[in-house]
C-alpha cells in the first residue's frame, strides 16, 4: 500500500465521518444516524427526548400535586361542614337552654305571684275572723272567742296550777309554806304538799287558811 493510497482512503473516511457527524448535529428531531459504533440519535433528537421526559415527570408531579390539592380541598370542605354541623347544634343547644331557662323563671315568677295571692288570702281570711295580728308578749296565752262573738281575743290561760309545800320548822313548832308556780322542788323535802288550781293557801296565826277561789275560806288547825 503505498502513501497515496493511504491518503486517499484518509480523506474518505473524514469526508463520511464529517457526514455523519454533520447528520448527528443538524438532523432532525426523529433522527437516528448509524455508526461503527451503533446507532447515535441527532442532538435534536437527544433534546427533543429529553424535553419529552422532563414534561413526563413533569406532568406526573404535576397530577400528583393537583391530586393531594384536590384531596386536601375535599377534606377542607368536610371539614367546614363538619364545624357548621356542629355549631349549628351548638346554637339550637343554647337556643334550647335559653328557653328552658326563660320558661322556669317564667314559671318562678307565676310560682310567687300565686303564693302572694294565696298569702293575702290567708291574712285577709284571718283579719275578717277577727284574729290578733301581733303574738308579741303573748306567750302562754290562750285564744278565746270574744263575748260578743265579733273574733277572737288573746287571755291569760286558765290552767295555772301552783305548788304549795308543807313542812314543821326544825323545832316542830311552826308549820312552813312555801308556793312557786315557775320552780322545781324535791317533793322529798316537805311533809306534805299538793299541786292545784283555784285554792289559795295561807298561814294565819300559825293555822293553815285555804280559800277556794273568792269563796269562804276553810281553816285547818296547826
Amino acid at each position: 500500500m503505498s502513501l497515496q493510497t493511504d491518503l486517499h482512503q484518509a480523506v474518505a473516511q473524514v469526508t463520511a465521518d464529517s457526514a455523519l457527524l454533520h447528520t448527528v448535529v443538524h438532523g432532525t428531531a426523529l433522527q437516528t444516524v448509524t455508526t461503527e459504533g451503533g446507532d447515535v440519535a441527532t442532538v435534536a433528537k437527544l433534546l427533543a427526548d429529553a424535553d419529552a421526559r422532563i414534561n413526563l415527570a413533569a406532568d406526573g408531579i404535576l397530577a400528583q400535586s393537583q391530586a393531594a390539592a384536590q384531596d386536601a380541598l375535599t377534606s377542607a370542605e368536610l371539614a367546614s361542614s363538619e364545624a357548621e354541623r356542629a355549631q349549628t347544634t351548638a346554637d339550637q343547644g343554647v337556643a334550647d337552654t335559653t328557653a328552658v331557662l326563660n320558661q322556669v323563671q317564667t314559671s318562678g315568677n307565676q310560682i310567687l305571684v300565686d303564693a302572694e295571692a294565696v298569702l293575702q288570702q290567708v291574712i285577709a281570711r284571718l283579719l275578717a275572723v277577727g284574729l290578733p295580728d301581733a303574738l308579741a308578749g303573748a306567750q302562754g296565752m290562750l285564744l278565746r272567742v270574744k263575748a260578743d262573738e265579733s273574733g277572737y281575743e288573746l287571755v291569760p290561760t286558765v290552767a295555772s296550777p301552783r305548788f304549795y309545800g308543807f313542812a314543821l320548822s326544825a323545832d316542830g313548832s311552826e308549820l312552813l309554806l312555801t308556793e312557786e308556780r315557775d320552780q322545781t322542788f324535791e317533793a322529798d323535802a316537805f311533809d306534805a304538799w299538793t299541786v292545784t288550781e283555784g285554792v289559795h293557801f295561807a298561814l294565819e296565826n300559825n293555822a293553815l287558811v285555804m280559800k277556794l277561789g273568792i269563796g269562804t275560806a276553810l281553816e285547818a288547825q296547826p
